[in-house]
């Protein structure tokens, strides 16, 4: 990583990094209560669409692009171009943050629910937020 690096851990699966000035944030689903874990922040990463890590009216309010798998950009769909679909291999670059993508699917949890699709982020080649549950 270049700089140093700040991560916050909020509600229940969100974490937010910040460097340099700049800040993103990972999974601020329904059980993120912070209100302001979205202040400054120029990009969103999203694991999975369990509510748990997405709350698209949050994201909806919030002028920010949104990196995410391919199931749960298709419900962000009122977002447009803000919303940027990423699969396992793929590597972009948000807020100055290098990310690679990992994995595809979330893991089986439910014999009636097949899995649902799911990627993890690997940020600077340091912190993974793999979010599988």
């Amino acid at each position: 990583m270049s700089g140093t690096t700040r991560i916050t851990k909020f509600g229940h699966a969100c974490v937010r990094l910040e460097k340099d000035g700049r800040a993103i944030a990972i999974d601020p689903g329904a059980l993120t209560p912070e209100p302001d874990v979205l202040d400054g922040v120029e990009a969103v990463l999203v694991t999975h669409e369990h509510f748990d890590h997405l709350d698209p009216e949050r994201l909806r309010a919030a002028p920010v692009d949104v990196y995410t798998c391919a199931g749960t950009a298709r419900r962000l769909g009122a977002l447009g171009g803000r919303v940027h679909t990423v699969r396992g291999g793929d590597q972009f670059t948000a807020a100055g943050f290098e990310v690679a993508v990992v994995g595809d699917k979330h893991h089986f949890s439910h014999p009636d629910a097949p899995p649902v699709d799911n990627v993890g982020f690997l940020v600077d080649g340091a912190v993974l937020h793999p979010a599988t549950r």
